[in-house]
Formats: structure tokens, C-alpha cells, sequence
């Protein structure tokens, strides 16, 4: 019981399941006053009952649409990312290399968006910057077949990019750091904490024949504790970071 407690109380703080849980709440004071004998009009029971399954059902067929979790980046012509970025609060990115991601398009995008605001944050992790024959940038060079430039030329042009992204004045605030190892994915994490935020996770993979064809999964908070789960890892990978990247 108190393990279901402890569960209720996160997925409260983190504000997943709200309607879920006010619904389940109101039933709960209704069945109350039924108990202790209250005089309760027909017409709200009926209604409260019709409510409380009508919240149910819809609960059931947003947990059944699974379909919209698992993508590749084609979904990002459906739904660009970019626009998401011009009115968020807050982004996250994990991106060892991120040339992909980091383009000069995007980074004017996050100067209008999330740090022109007082109360906006961008926080960027790459690779710490190594050499053509590293046996990093081999690794990173085999993930695709038909690479149209080397891993460690890609990063050392997005570091050079995040350090004159240091130099902006701006309202919000932007940092960024490196680490020393790939652990096999990406993430872009937009308004993580807020309603309506979410976070994409993309794996890497080995050998695809171009970016495009990556697998990577959309979560939000009603994906309960694998959406933490990977707040959590950007939380770690953040920790981790050299203090030579940070601003």
C-alpha cells in the first residue's frame, strides 16, 4: 500500500495522470457522501457516473494509441521539432556529435525562442572534441553506411558553434558541456517538466544507410516511469560533464 502511495504522490508531482486522479478523487468524496446517507439528486449521480467512465474510456484509448511512440526521423517532417522550439521554456540536448541537430537554422531558432525569454534554459552535452583516428570517431563513423563527413569534422564545427552560442547576450540562460564517451543515443528534451513536455530518445544503431532511417521513441509523462527514467539519464549525462565545457 504505501509502495502505491509513493507512486501516486510521484506521478502528482511530476503532474502525469491529473485528470485520472481528480476524476478517481471526486468519485471517492460522491461515494462518501452516498455512504453517510447524503441526498443526492438522480440527475448527479447519473452524471458523475457517466463522467468518471466517460474519463476512463478516453484514458484507455489515449494509453492504446502506441503507434505515435516509435518513429524515425520522417516524423520530424510531420511534426518539425523546430516549432516546438520556438515557444518552449526549456530544452535539453544530448547530441554526441549533433551536427544534425544543431544546425545554424535551430540555433537561431533557440536565441528566439526559449533564450530570449528571463525564465529560459538551452543545456547542450556533446562529445568531448577527439581526432579522425580515435577510436571513437571510428565507432561514430560506422553508424551509417554513406557518411558525407567524418564524425570528428562534425563535432569540431558544432563545438565551435555552441562556443559562439556561449558569447550571445541574451535574456535566458545557455550552458553546455562534453563528456568522454558515447553511450549510443541522442535526446531532445523539450519543456521536460512541464505540461505538454516531452522527450525524444534516438538509438544509433550500426550500419544504417542514412540518418534518416534511425529508430527513436517519443515519451511523455503519461509514459510514467520510462519518461523519468530518461529525464533522469540527460540529468546524469549533465552531472558528468567536463567543467572545460560549461560556460
Amino acid at each position: 500500500m504505501r509502495r502505491r502511495i509513493r507512486h501516486i504522490l510521484t506521478d502528482l508531482r511530476h503532474r502525469r495522470f491529473i485528470d485520472l486522479y481528480a476524476t478517481t478523487a471526486v468519485a471517492f468524496v460522491f461515494a462518501a457522501l452516498l455512504l453517510v446517507g447524503a441526498d443526492l439528486p438522480d440527475s448527479v449521480r447519473w452524471s458523475l457516473l457517466f463522467a468518471g467512465l466517460g474519463f476512463l474510456l478516453l484514458r484507455l484509448a489515449f494509453a492504446n494509441h502506441r503507434e505515435d511512440r516509435f518513429l524515425d526521423r520522417s516524423d520530424y517532417d510531420r511534426n518539425p521539432v523546430t516549432e516546438d522550439l520556438r515557444t518552449a521554456r526549456d530544452v535539453w540536448i544530448f547530441a554526441p556529435v549533433g551536427s544534425n541537430f544543431l544546425t545554424e537554422e535551430r540555433c537561431d531558432v533557440l536565441r528566439r525562442g526559449p533564450l530570449a525569454r528571463p525564465d529560459g534554459t538551452v543545456r547542450v552535452v556533446v562529445l568531448r572534441e577527439f581526432d579522425a583516428g580515435d577510436p571513437i570517431s571510428e565507432q561514430l563513423d560506422a553508424l551509417l553506411d554513406f557518411p558525407v563527413q567524418r564524425a570528428a569534422d562534425s563535432l569540431r564545427e558544432t563545438r565551435a558553434r555552441l562556443a559562439s552560442m556561449r558569447q550571445w547576450t541574451v535574456q535566458g540562460t545557455f550552458a553546455w558541456g562534453e563528456i568522454g564517451f558515447n553511450p549510443g543515443f541522442s535526446l531532445v528534451a523539450v519543456n521536460p517538466h512541464a505540461a505538454g513536455g516531452y522527450a525524444n530518445v534516438e538509438f544509433h544503431g550500426f550500419r544504417n544507410d542514412a540518418i534518416r532511417s534511425r529508430m527513436h521513441i517519443h515519451l511523455t509523462r503519461d509514459d510514467g516511469q520510462w519518461y523519468t527514467y530518461w529525464l533522469d539519464q540527460f540529468e546524469e549525462i549533465w552531472r558528468s560533464t567536463l567543467d572545460a565545457g560549461r560556460s
